[in-house]
């Protein structure tokens, strides 16, 4: 019977045979993910910057940097999270060819289920709609926990990205800022509901 960690180096295999010709200069490097392969939270993005490797290194100024210090102010420390995104690399999911976007679909399945996560948080519509395996109404899914497979729960809440440059553009009063934050919030409360 396989162990876990078997598991995880079919999942590197795997990973590492999904090959997009149109992807060069390191972009198809491998990034598994950051932080705690068995954290409560396991948050999902499309963005390349949300980590650079599973030591959690970030850049300056990223998006990674960004969710990274909400998730401290929050109290929600690395042990707690995963960080991984839909490619596994420095690239978007819509950079694959549809064969491709289906492979990485079911091995995301396979990470899912190896972290076992209690609570899934889709960064933006596309990964909540790769999640939910159909599309979905953002604005309606955005901030509401939604029971998913056995007692893991999922949050839909923005893109990194995509909030961290409202908050560039309309500073800290940014509506999107504010309603991020708030999800930071509620993912903080859901887990320590869990915790008691």
């Amino acid at each position: 019977m396989k162990n876990v960690n078997e598991f995880w180096e079919d999942l590197i295999i795997e990973l590492e045979s999904i090959k997009n010709p149109l992807i060069t200069n390191g972009e198809d490097d491998l990034l598994l993910g950051a932080s705690n392969r068995e954290g409560s939270i396991l948050f999902i993005g499309d963005d390349p910057e949300l980590y650079e490797n599973e030591n959690l290194k970030v850049a300056p100024g990223s998006s990674g940097e960004f969710l990274i210090k909400l998730c401290d102010i929050e109290e929600l420390e690395p042990n707690n999270y995963y960080i991984t995104t839909l490619s596994k690399r420095n690239c978007k999911y819509r950079d694959f060819l549809s064969n491709e976007q289906k492979k990485l679909k079911e091995l995301l399945d396979m990470q899912i289920a190896l972290i076992n996560p209690s609570i899934v948080v889709a960064l933006g519509s596309v990964v909540a709609s790769i999640i939910h395996e159909r599309d979905i109404d953002f604005n309606k899914m955005r901030s509401n926990f939604t029971n998913w497979i056995g007692d893991t729960k999922v949050l839909v809440t923005y893109d990194v990205n995509f909030v961290k440059k409202s908050r560039n553009e309309s500073g800290k009063k940014s509506k999107v800022a504010k309603d991020f934050w708030d999800d930071i919030k509620l993912i903080k409360k859901e887990l320590d509901k869990r915790n008691d």
